[in-house]
């Protein structure tokens, strides 16, 4: 029976194998910037239409509604690019 070689030594000694190249940490900073960005807006248009269906007949407490979720909107965005 033949033995296989041992290769975790090799994977273990090598982390550049699965780390960015250093001038590329800015894109991939940028790019979780923007995956948690789009979250927060997929989240503000979820919230929208949720309020839409609970508020289908009061125009003032939907508009409300929909300035909440978008001044909350603007604070996660602010937050996102702040830290």
């Amino acid at each position: 029976m033949e033995e296989l070689p041992d290769v975790s030594f090799y994977v273990l000694s090598e982390p550049a194998l699965s780390a960015p190249e250093p001038d590329e940490v800015g894109i991939w900073q940028e790019l979780a910037h923007l995956r948690t960005e789009n979250h927060a807006w997929r989240e503000c248009v979820e919230g929208i239409l949720l309020d839409v269906a609970h508020h289908p007949t009061s125009g003032e407490a939907l508009k409300e509604a929909i300035r909440q979720r978008i001044v909350t909107l603007g604070g996660r965005v602010a937050a996102i690019y702040h830290h």
